[in-house]
């Protein structure tokens, strides 16, 4: 990130200090102050320079600047971009910042306080840094940077390709063009991995599939992956909720035969007694397949 500091001869006295402190974070600086000694031409030519230096441009200013050539060409070069240039003013010059300055950041007040600003726009640059960086290690890979690229690289289990795809900004709550969360789709795709590194960044913990009606713990638990299901009763997921079919997670896990996934939810507080389209529920399904580790985890439990 690159700070330009642009400043009139009577705020020239704050630059050395403002350097100093300014050294905490990974800001390169670069100054410029109006010196009326030098002619116009010169003058601006040095002050473009500094501005084309610039990722941001601190205006470091009193009441008499906001009329200044120098500070409208300055605007000019920035064309108006708020969200690139901010406005430094002493607290006793807080009163004199005029009304065009409205969408524009002025900080009114000690260099502590640029500091504590530029600390926050510094993250965010970095962040949008690593996006396009990871935009650009996506394409490089003739990989299309887009929501059908990432779904496929999840159901594909490609957990670095994966990483970058959620660097460049795509949501890890992110749905196909069917409404089923990537989330759904590594956890049909068997990747646990990738299913619990999309948990760890935030993913929907309860989102519906548009498609079977299913949340991610049912899709697990039709699957029998029970360590990613432990992790979701772990954060909280609901357990209960029944597909279009009717059934529940702990419904799918003991009719695909998966015990220690049933006894898991179960151990997690699922009812066994919510009944399907069929009017079957988990207890009675685990009856009829003689179940005999899920009737006594649901004896034991219950």
């Amino acid at each position: 990130m690159k700070l330009s500091v642009v400043c009139s001869e009577s705020r020239l006295r704050e630059l050395p200090s403002l350097r100093e402190i300014l050294d905490g974070l990974f800001i390169e600086f670069h100054a410029w102050y109006h010196n009326s000694e030098l002619p116009e031409p010169e003058l601006l030519q040095g002050l473009e320079e500094c501005l084309e230096y610039s990722t941001y441009v601190l205006c470091a200013v009193d009441s008499d600047d906001f009329n200044s050539a120098w500070l409208h060409y300055s605007l000019g070069y920035q064309r108006g971009r708020t969200d690139r240039m901010t406005f430094w003013v002493l607290p006793e010059e807080a009163h004199s910042v005029p009304d065009w300055t409205n969408g524009f950041i002025v900080i009114s007040g000690s260099r502590r306080d640029v500091y504590d600003y530029y600390a926050e726009v510094e993250v965010s640059w970095s962040e949008e840094t690593r996006e396009k960086m990871a935009r650009h290690n996506i394409s490089d890979q003739n990989i299309e940077v887009s929501p059908r690229a990432f779904t496929e690289t999840v159901q594909k289990g490609d957990r670095f390709l994966m990483g970058l795809f959620l660097e460049a900004g795509f949501s890890p709550s992110l749905r196909d063009s069917s409404g089923v969360p990537v989330l759904n789709h590594a956890i049909r795709s068997g990747h646990i991995s990738l299913a619990s590194s999309l948990l760890e960044v935030g993913a929907e913990l309860d989102g519906v599939a548009e498609d079977r009606g299913t949340t991610p713990i049912m899709d697990a638990a039709a699957a029998g992956l029970v360590d990613l299901i432990r992790i979701m009763i772990d954060m909280g997921a609901e357990m209960d909720h029944a597909s279009r079919d009717g059934q529940t997670a702990v419904t799918l896990a003991v009719g695909n035969g998966h015990d220690e996934a049933a006894i898991a939810l179960i151990k997690g507080g699922a009812d066994v007694d919510i009944k399907d389209m069929l009017g079957m529920s988990a207890r009675k399904y685990a009856t009829l397949y003689n179940q005999e580790s899920i009737l006594k985890a649901i004896d034991t439990l219950q």
